[in-house]
């Protein structure tokens, strides 16, 4: 058992710094967006991807190429202080060599995919981009200047739920990956709940309204509420702090999806 942990504890630890929800989050959001698009959006998307690739199998590329193009590394969140409940574009997304914030970027690449004038290939990154931020800016740890975005928050958190085996992590690794998989075996498992339980109980018109600020802003609230509430450097994460921060993971997965929808239906009339 502590070798099973061990090895569990270094996977952890190698994917924590991908500062973004993980592959399950990315494909459950893509998918719920793609489920959501209207027949017009539909034909767009596939004269930009003649493959056939789906909005899913487009979620993690900005991820992948993170490295390599320096200058958008900022792009995947905003840096807003845990003391502060507005945002200040001059404070939260500033301009550096690394790129200024997801915010800004999501207007920028939402306006190179709806300009039929640009090339194919920039509106084909564009629209790449553009599903992978919008992903972002819902992940609640990606709207935190504080402890850079819970990446140096370090608490212990359970890979075992049955056994209760635990293992050192960061806050920023349990609301990009954690959470989730404590949660379902599949993403699929968890895009079936949200599809099947969660949607259908929802008003869809409303929960699409609002502008990126105030989806970060509604983000960054669940940050101060939920995400860094009630623990310190060191806390043992288990059952009780999943049960709190299941629903709000839940929520933030479906409705990015659906405002993913939202803007790409907008974007590709």
């Amino acid at each position: 058992m502590r070798m099973i942990c061990l090895i569990l504890g270094l996977q952890v630890l190698k994917h924590q710094q991908v500062k973004a929800w993980g592959a399950e989050g990315h494909s459950i959001i893509a998918e719920i967006a793609q489920r959501n698009l209207t027949p017009a959006a539909r034909a767009r998307i596939a004269e930009l991807f003649p493959n056939g690739a789906s909005a899913a199998s487009l979620s993690f590329w900005a991820d992948d190429i993170r490295e390599t193009l320096e200058e958008s590394s900022n792009w995947h969140f905003v840096d807003i202080p845990l003391n502060q409940t507005n945002y200040d574009e001059n404070r939260d997304c500033p301009a550096t060599p690394r790129g200024d914030c997801v915010i800004k970027a999501i207007e920028r690449v939402k306006k190179t995919v709806a300009d039929s004038s640009a090339p194919i290939s920039t509106r084909r990154e564009a629209l790449k981009f553009l599903v992978h931020f919008v992903g972002d800016l819902h992940q609640p740890l990606h709207t935190v200047d504080d402890f850079v975005g819970g990446t140096t928050f370090h608490v212990t958190f359970f890979v075992n739920v049955p056994k209760k085996a635990t293992v050192p992590t960061t806050l920023h690794w349990i609301w990009d990956t954690g959470l989730i998989r404590a949660s379902f075996r599949s993403w699929g498992s968890y895009l079936d709940f949200l599809e099947d339980k969660w949607l259908p109980e929802q008003n869809v018109d409303e929960l699409t309204r609002g502008t990126t600020v105030e989806w970060a802003l509604a983000a960054h609230q669940i940050a101060i509420d939920v995400a860094f509430a009630s623990i310190t450097t060191g806390s043992e994460l288990g059952e009780e702090y999943l049960q709190r921060a299941r629903p709000h993971v839940d929520r933030q997965l479906a409705v990015a999806g659906l405002r993913l929808a939202r803007i790409l239906n907008e974007s590709l009339k």
